[in-house]
């Protein structure tokens, strides 16, 4: 009895299951097959573009790449220019090689060709060249890594699980770094290249100062060489005509030991000018990156620029160019970049900075969502009443410090001016003194000296004149040439030296 009744369950039960599993399928069949009627159904529409407004820190981000890109092209061009001419391709091209450019400085060279020559070779020109470039990467760092943060800031935005097209939050936050700082970090990183740019500048003024200055002193050097040799051979004939006049018994002994004397010095003196010209050779091979021991030609630049420009318009000129000023105006504004931005970090902000982030978790139902990540709710003070960020402020102290440094960059940038008009007024005096000697020698006492020298070797050989008028003529006319000479190297000489203290070629 109790078997039949345990048959007759199981048999109940099947029956019940099987029904059971009919109407679910049935009723998952109809679910799937429902369709809302035509007058609930909406059209598809396509979402029309957005037409927001382009992302500050990308137009922040594409002003960086203007500036770099136009720095680039200022670095990239070679010195076309020297004193106001163009630079010869035959000389860019020599550059490249020292035996062509020796083949420059062999037969008689301009200066134009040295400072030409000094500008493409010099090393330490080269060494501020790279230093400005690698000033340049400083664009690339600034971009670089605010693009990093802003990326990481983006993935700290939460996502949502839901229905339909829906988008996170956005919030201040999620738009660091913020596109002011970004700017300033540019205009930070332009103003490093702007001083770089003036050191580049520094240098290759200095340095062809220097080889101007060598090259009229190399033309004296040959000149002096040859006013030396000249009377040289002049004491040789006073000298023999002392030897007749001695043996005729119509002079002194005496006479002809102080010929002898006078040109034995002037033999030492030309051994000193060879090794002076060596010197000086030896230079213009240095500042040209070139081995020493090379016999270079004479200078065929005869004469200087004897103009004289007006010392008014020297002073703003000075003001505008000078290297050395402008250096430290992109240091100041530098500086002043620097503070606005460390002000933006120290000051307090318009929140209690409880959180830089969004309380927003990624998985929010569920068993696994996630507890917040910060604090909601977050207490002003600690404790008995002190206060919860009672060490803010303490970066002020070095904020305050960058500011009195500012102050003191700012009166060393007036000092500097102010010894720049002292400078270019000393400059000025030094040209205009060599330009009036130099005609006082060459215009009107040389003249003088050669006339006398010439009418006192007459007199002596008719007995007419002491030998000793006579070998003060020789001594005159010598230091005169030699003086007119010097006179002229020296305009060519404070020329250079005012170009460079004024920081451009002279108007």
């Amino acid at each position: 009895m109790k078997i039949l009744r345990l048959v007759l369950t199981g048999i109940a039960l099947s029956w019940a299951t099987g029904l059971a599993g009919c109407g679910y399928r049935d009723l998952k069949q109809d679910m799937d097959a429902y369709a809302p009627p035509a007058m609930l159904q909406q059209v598809q529409v396509s979402k029309p573009k957005s037409t927001s407004e382009p992302d500050a820190f990308e137009a922040e981000t594409a002003t960086i790449a203007k500036l770099r890109d136009r720095w680039e092209k200022a670095v990239d061009e070679t010195a076309s220019s020297v004193g106001g001419a163009d630079v010869q391709p035959a000389v860019i091209e020599a550059a490249t090689d020292d035996a062509l450019t020796l083949n420059l400085l062999r037969p008689p060279f301009s200066l134009q060709t040295v400072q030409s020559l000094i500008l493409l070779r010099n090393p330490s020109i080269k060494a501020a060249t790279d230093r400005l470039r690698a000033a340049l990467e400083g664009f690339d760092q600034v971009v670089q890594l605010d693009e990093i943060l802003r990326q990481y800031s983006a993935f700290t935005e939460s996502v949502m699980a839901g229905l339909g097209p829906m988008r996170g939050a956005e919030n201040i936050q999620m738009k660091f770094p913020f596109p002011g700082v970004t700017a300033l970090k540019g205009q930070v990183a332009e103003k490093n290249v702007e001083a770089e740019k003036q050191t580049l500048d520094l240098i290759r003024r200095d340095i062809v100062a220097q080889g101007s200055k060598a090259y009229w002193n190399l033309l004296y050097i040959h000149r002096a060489h040859r006013i030396t040799r000249d009377t040289l051979d002049r004491l040789n004939q006073l000298e023999s005509v002392a030897t007749t006049r001695y043996g005729a018994g119509k002079t002194s002994y005496q006479d002809v030991v102080k010929i002898r004397i006078g040109r034995e010095k002037l033999v030492e003196q030309l051994a000193t000018l060879k090794e002076q010209r060596v010197n000086l050779e030896t230079e213009l091979l240095a500042l040209m990156d070139i081995q020493p021991g090379i016999s270079l030609g004479w200078p065929d630049t005869p004469t200087p620029d004897l103009s004289l420009p007006k010392l008014t318009s020297l002073y703003p000129l000075a003001l505008e160019h000078r290297q050395e000023l402008n250096r430290m105006r992109a240091m100041v504004g530098k500086m002043e970049r620097m503070v606005e931005m460390a002000e933006s970090m120290i000051q307090p902000a318009f929140t209690q900075n409880y959180s830089l982030y969004t309380d927003e978790a990624v998985l929010q139902a569920g068993s696994a969502g996630m507890k917040p990540t910060f604090a909601t709710t977050v207490s002003p003070t600690r404790g008995k009443g002190l206060p919860k960020n009672a060490w803010f402020g303490t970066r002020d102290t070095y904020l305050r410090e960058t500011r009195r440094k500012l102050d003191a960059l700012k009166a060393d940038l007036a000092n500097a001016e102010a010894r720049t008009r002292l400078m270019v007024r000393m400059g000025w005096f030094e040209l205009d003194r060599a330009r009036r000697e130099r005609s006082l020698y060459k215009d009107r006492l040389l003249e003088l000296s050669q006339t006398s020298l010439d009418v006192s070797t007459q007199a002596y050989e008719s007995g007419s004149v002491s030998f000793a008028d006579v070998i003060n003529s020789y001594n005159g006319w010598l230091d005169v040439n030699l003086a007119g000479q010097r006179r002229n190297s020296d305009v060519g000489v404070a020329r250079a030296e005012l170009e460079r203290r004024v920081g451009a070629p002279l108007r």
